[in-house]
């Protein structure tokens, strides 16, 4: 009877947020439901599969890959928006269902892991993020290596390029690890389980205590980040009987085109030295705007600057703009790469011909102001 209360408080309450904030109502059903019902988590996951992903990067479009995989065995719901806390699982799992995929931020995967018994666990990667909420890599690490170790009837499935993952899955009763080959890892120096430095080399690491990813169970070709997560979601999906989709990686860099003041531009969304490394490697036009802010959600602290090589943006026509424009532009000045300073989108596209290709690096504020723009 009090879940029942509490379900209907917390439908009430998202009804509302809709109606008279105007806000989505993704996440004011969950907190009500979760301060009236603290269980609520383990109540609703009861009786239906549930399937949990989480990472630095690539969490929502690869949720959302997942769960597309996962419909084709039966009615799923999932948080496809990103709204990954505690709160936003518990307004998903407000809607009945057989299946459930849910986006889980990566402080918070631990307690889902336990609440929920997934049938299935995705991890994608882990680096370094938004240094006002997130902890070391090391310390996110042993967390998810607690959690993994006492969840001995959930499959994790995970990137073992990445050595954080391979040391949180190194005592998994059940695992599928997946190499593509080996790649750099920036935060990878030292081993996360003894803390002797890591030897590397091109197809990846391997540590005296033995870990490696040199072991993997399912090897799979290099590729870009929204190849490798395609891969797992398929991986994953068919753990779940779900029969293989071929993805359009296109659709999982959390890239949009759009026409902005009249010229073709590619908008894709950086938050943190992973992402935008990605992104640099990736640039094919001549022409580029960046745009920082440094809100709440595209963290405050702007010093992860000077992690990332913007090596890619030599010779190009580099505009900045944004909240902390003369951050970026000064870092760039370091690197010896020219760029103009700006003060909004709309000047920074004031130096582009109607004709050019622009491609556009934002941070989450700015990626969708201007996609909703």
């Amino acid at each position: 009877m009090r879940l029942n209360f509490s379900l209907r408080i917390a439908a009430l309450a998202g009804f509302l947020s809709k109606k008279i904030l105007r806000r989505s109502g993704e996440t004011i059903p969950g907190k009500v439901l979760l301060t009236l019902y603290p269980k609520a988590l383990i109540a609703l996951s009861k009786n239906r599969k549930i399937v949990l992903v989480s990472g630095t990067n690539g969490k929502t479009s690869t949720t959302r890959a997942l769960a597309q995989l996962i419909s084709q065995c039966g009615t799923t719901v999932t948080n496809n928006s990103g709204s990954n806390l505690d709160r936003g699982s518990a307004t998903t799992l407000m809607k009945s269902s057989e299946y459930a995929v849910l986006e889980v931020d990566e402080l918070y995967l631990p307690r889902l892991i336990a609440e929920t018994t997934p049938c299935a666990v995705v991890l994608l990667n882990l680096s370094r993020d938004q240094l006002h909420r997130m902890h070391e890599v090391k310390k996110v690490a042993q967390r998810w290596k607690n959690a993994v170790d006492t969840a001995p009837d959930t499959i994790f499935i995970g990137d073992v390029d990445d050595p954080f993952i391979a040391f949180a899955l190194s005592d998994a009763q059940k695992k599928i690890c997946v190499s593509f080959g080996g790649r750099h890892h920036s935060d990878g120096a030292v081993c996360p389980g003894c803390g002797k430095y890591l030897q590397w080399n091109s197809s990846g690491f391997s540590c005296a205590c033995g870990l490696t990813n040199a072991k993997a169970e399912v090897n799979r070709n290099p590729g870009s980040a929204a190849y490798r997560n395609a891969e797992l979601a398929n991986i994953a999906g068919a753990q779940m009987g779900a029969p293989e989709i071929i993805f359009d990686t296109k659709n999982l860099e959390r890239a949009v085109e759009k026409k902005i003041s009249g010229i073709s531009s590619s908008i894709r969304l950086v938050k943190n030295p992973a992402s935008w490394s990605e992104a640099l490697a990736g640039l094919k036009s001549a022409n580029v705007v960046l745009i920082l802010n440094a809100r709440e959600v595209d963290g405050i602290d702007t010093s992860w600057l000077w992690d990332v090589s913007f090596e890619a943006l030599r010779g190009k026509k580099v505009v900045v703009c944004g909240e902390r424009a003369i951050d970026m532009a000064y870092r760039l000045h370091v690197a010896g790469i020219n760029s103009v300073l700006e003060k909004n989108s709309a000047s920074a596209f004031s130096h582009f011909a109607s004709t050019d290709k622009v491609e556009v690096l934002a941070a989450y504020t700015a990626f969708f102001g201007l996609v909703a723009s």
